[in-house]
């Protein structure tokens, strides 16, 4: 299933009406995460690179042509999908048909999948978004299956097994410590056989390994801006993602889920590119310490 956008380009009109959802979202979000948040934001604009450039240049997900309520279906491409649990909503695209130009590319194996989930919390809480990328007939795909309310996730679990049965071969950031164990228990709460894998490759513990004390720190938007050479202009920032799902069961305004459905579009993508970096016996970046404060130890008698 491919589905063509059909939305025409308004750049600048779409940055300014998500960095306003995006505040009025921040004002009602608890302080402790509010301070997070910027602690974050301000260590990613002081660290950023000057050659880094916005996603938008060459990253088009989807365009806004004014600031009120959207479908999301009229944001973003997909169609209701009906699975023995019931329905969910799947939007399955070429990367080619709204990112320019497309990057160096790991070798494409037909049975992998780079992934990446968003959810309603730690564990416990409910799952809504699983995002992926694959190769198939030539080409590289955007496979983003959502549960529109809380009733889809199960459909949307059983979306996730056949991906899984047909590409059992995993790509992820931290997901063998985090989204893996987050789906297994998903499954075992709905009932459902928690599929089987052949591997898992976990780009974090190499990022660990080769840029820890290179680079201000391993977090994904951290390499993302200085390996891809890419920030996020008008991102969502993830604590924020379970209260805009929740915006979203409320108003059922699709220009939030939208954006939340673009930032795990960017982290998938992240996978891709930065996988040639970091299977690589050598790093591209030369070694460098970040400067860290002295630690103070106090020394008996002194």
């Amino acid at each position: 299933m491919e589905i063509e956008a059909t939305t025409p380009p308004n750049g600048n009109q779409t940055v300014q009406v998500i960095q306003k959802l995006v505040r009025n979202l921040e004002t009602r979000s608890p302080w402790g995460l509010r301070r997070a948040v910027d602690k974050d934001r301000k260590a990613d604009d002081s660290t950023r690179p000057a050659y880094a450039r916005p996603d938008r240049d060459t990253f088009r997900f989807f365009e806004l042509g004014r600031d009120e309520i959207e479908r999301l279906e009229d944001l973003v491409p997909g169609s209701e999908v009906q699975t023995s649990r019931g329905t969910a909503w799947l939007s399955l695209r070429p990367l080619a048909s709204f990112w320019r130009p497309l990057p160096a590319m790991p070798q494409p194996v037909e049975d992998r999948i780079w992934f990446d989930i968003e959810t309603c919390g730690g564990r416990g809480q409910a799952g809504f978004l699983v995002g992926a990328v694959y190769f198939e007939a030539g080409e590289w795909w955007l496979w983003q299956a959502l549960a529109r309310d809380r009733d889809e996730e199960p459909a949307l679990m059983e979306l996730v097994t056949e991906l899984v049965h047909k590409r059992p071969r995993l790509v992820s950031y931290s997901g063998s410590k985090n989204d893996w164990p987050f789906l297994s228990s998903r499954w075992r709460h709905f009932d459902m056989p928690v599929p089987l894998h052949k591997d898992h490759l976990d780009l974090f513990d190499a990022a660990a390994a080769m840029y820890r004390g290179v680079l201000p720190s391993c977090r994904l938007v951290t390499l993302e801006h200085h390996l891809c050479g890419r920030w996020r202009e008008a991102d969502l920032p993830s604590g924020f993602i379970p209260q805009a799902y929740n915006e979203w069961l409320e108003h059922r305004d699709g220009r939030l889920l939208a954006q939340v459905m673009l930032h795990n579009a960017l982290d998938v993508v992240c996978l891709l590119e930065l996988e040639p970096y970091l299977t690589a016996p050598w790093s591209p970046l030369p070694p460098r310490v970040v400067p860290v404060d002295p630690v103070v130890v106090a020394v008996p008698g002194i």
